[in-house]
């Protein structure tokens, strides 16, 4: 007997949602209403990345407070693809938020998946940018880098990752927190900046998670400290733990941050 054996590779989409949107009125940002068809900002985007038909997995990583809202709107199943759910816990005695997004992505450290597509869940990247990012990741660990000037919202602050790019590798990714459009260097907002969408693939969240468990135990005693994606990804490169290949996303990524933001997505 032939037997002829197909592998396909499962990249997961990974949807970080766990944030508690405390400067947006005390509405949760991925539920805005914000598409043409009344669709929520996070359906939007979902609905978008799964315009590229290799991703196989949607994962969200979620809280215990709005877990059942994503639950709700997506189910296990979603246009035939398999929905998982990944609570992002603390110890709400001693914290007063998550521990941050590198925290986020570590939580899917044992979810088997070939490779990973990380996302905000409150920004929209745009179809193409979902098309290059599962196209990509079949090489190797990736950045999808935009112009700064076009992931900023008209008014208030927000963090962005500067990123330096040589020979179209990643080699050195900084935050920066606070930054407002109108009160930036022009040179600088032409640079390309980190949104939070990058592909990983399992050894790295594995190694994520070990400089997670030790920023923990060093942080145990401030309630607010944060341990954010950009940096952790930086660390490892500038050990030669791992390499991200470069990739510049044209267009905007839209993205609601504060009240005012929502109508100008819509």
């Amino acid at each position: 007997n032939l037997f002829i054996y197909i592998y396909i590779e499962m990249i997961a989409i990974v949807f970080m949602v766990a944030g508690m949107s405390s400067r947006f009125g005390g509405k949760l940002k991925q539920l805005a209403k914000i598409g043409p068809n009344n669709e929520t900002l996070i359906e939007y985007s979902v609905n978008q990345a799964l315009t590229s038909k290799k991703i196989k997995q949607i994962i969200f990583i979620t809280n215990t407070k709005t877990k059942h809202l994503f639950v709700d709107l997506f189910k296990s199943e979603y246009m035939n693809i398999p929905v998982a759910y990944i609570d992002q816990t603390y110890d709400r005695n001693v914290r007063l938020r998550p521990w941050g997004s590198a925290d986020a992505v570590s939580m899917s450290v044992n979810f088997p998946c070939d490779s990973f597509i990380i996302c905000n869940g409150d920004d929209i990247y745009g179809e193409k940018a979902f098309s290059i990012a599962s196209a990509k990741i079949e090489n190797g660990n990736i950045f999808l880098g935009y112009k700064l000037i076009n992931t900023l919202p008209d008014k208030g602050k927000v963090n962005r990752g500067y990123v330096k790019v040589k020979n179209e590798k990643v080699v050195e990714i900084k935050e920066v927190l606070g930054i407002e459009k109108n009160n930036y260097d022009s040179e600088l907002l032409e640079q390309i900046c980190n949104v939070n969408f990058i592909g990983l693939y399992p050894d790295v969240i594995k190694k994520l998670k070990k400089i997670v468990s030790e920023f923990k135990k060093i942080n145990k005693n401030d309630p607010k400290i944060e341990c954010f994606l950009p940096d952790c990804l930086n660390l490892l490169i500038q050990k030669g733990e791992m390499t991200m290949d470069a990739h510049y996303i044209p267009g905007k990524c839209l993205g609601i941050t504060h009240p005012d933001d929502e109508e100008k997505v819509r």
